[in-house]
């Protein structure tokens, strides 16, 4: 500031303590601390930069899903073609619950995306579904040995081996059996020569209809009974069923269970699913628990503090849900009022429904 005489004015210690307040707050609210600001002056701003793209979540990885596993899913020779090749080639194979989309398919439906993908079937029939996941094995282990000796024989267990098996019919078995057990003979314990004696695409169908058959041992040709010795103990077809266990979709409610826990579980599974399609594939567990404080009440639900977590890592939040407590919340408008086991739930605590 100058003076009338043309030299400058020294401020007072006041004035001084003003001017440093007011730098201090200017430089807050321009974003910066030490000496930063939005402008060139060479200090970095705290405030993101408009040319700079905001970072995403990271989205979760793709799977495979089995959609639409039938309750006798155990025993479905779709099911349990599917989950031996997932088990053989090292494909993790996760629940796909119920795709109404799908109603054209009979059976089965193999599905590969996030779980917020639209996603549309990859394959579906067992055969399918096997070389599906045998394409999809690393190192191309799989995508080795799906070749055309590999499909005739995949249409042979299809066309000719199942509806002899099916029909009864003592000729027509014996024609088919005649077959694998040359195929055997030239190959030992594989029918096709590509898989090296090892197991296959075209062993794991046509060992696991064999098995589904029924037939005796001693009905069988020495090398066929031999063959399906040796599949009964690999480790695909040994463990199929226990994974075909856990696709299962949740049971529904049976008003002739009086099981009051099964009640519940499946009311509160119904209600998730139809809130969360996708928690189906998410691998949160879908059921009730007895509560320990009776004064909460008699059943309570632990599914949406996991499922919010898993939903949020995957990206698959709907809009307007952003804590457990909503998702709590969204279960309980999907189970609504009107529903024949439970009345007056609500959310409790961080996310429990009670």
């Amino acid at each position: 500031m100058a003076d009338d005489g043309g030299g400058e004015k020294k401020l007072s210690k006041k004035e001084l303590k003003k001017l440093a307040k007011k730098a201090e707050k200017a430089q807050k609210k321009n974003g910066g601390g030490g000496g930063a600001s939005t402008g060139a002056g060479g200090g970095a701003s705290s405030k993101p930069d408009a040319g700079q793209p905001t970072p995403r979540a990271k989205a979760a990885a793709p799977s495979y899903r089995l959609a639409n596993v039938p309750p006798d899913g155990e025993t479905d020779a779709c099911t349990l073609k599917a989950c031996a090749a997932s088990v053989l080639y090292g494909i993790p194979l996760l629940p796909g619950g119920v795709s109404d989309e799908l109603s054209f398919v009979k059976g089965p439906a193999l599905l590969y995306g996030g779980p917020a993908d639209p996603t549309p079937a990859v394959a579906f029939g067992g055969n399918g579904i096997i070389k599906a996941l045998a394409l999809a094995a690393p190192a191309d282990e799989g995508r080795r040995r799906v070749t055309a000796e590999v499909d005739d024989w995949l249409e042979f267990e299809r066309e000719e081996l199942r509806p002899a098996l099916a029909s009864g019919n003592a000729k027509r078995v014996d024609k088919a059996l005649a077959r694998v057990e040359a195929a055997l003979c030239d190959h030992q314990t594989s029918v096709a020569s590509a898989g090296g004696g090892a197991m296959g695409p075209a062993d794991l169908a046509i060992s696991l209809t064999l098995i589904g058959g029924g037939m005796s041992a001693a009905a069988l040709p020495p090398a066929v009974a031999t063959y399906l010795d040796i599949a009964r103990g690999h480790p695909a077809i040994a463990s199929a069923r226990k994974l075909a266990g856990s696709l299962l979709p949740p049971p529904p409610y049976d008003p002739s269970n009086p099981s009051l826990l099964a009640a519940t579980s499946a009311v509160f599974a119904a209600g998730i699913l139809a809130a969360f399609p996708s928690a189906a594939s998410l691998g949160v567990e879908l059921k009730s628990f007895k509560c320990k404080d009776m004064r909460h009440g008699d059943y309570q639900c632990n599914a949406a503090m996991p499922l919010y977590q898993k939903l949020k890592a995957a990206g698959a939040l709907p809009d307007g849900v952003s804590t457990p407590q909503q998702v709590a919340s969204a279960i309980i408008d999907a189970i609504g009022a009107d529903n024949p086991v439970m009345e007056d739930l609500k959310v409790n605590g961080p996310g429990f429904i009670m």
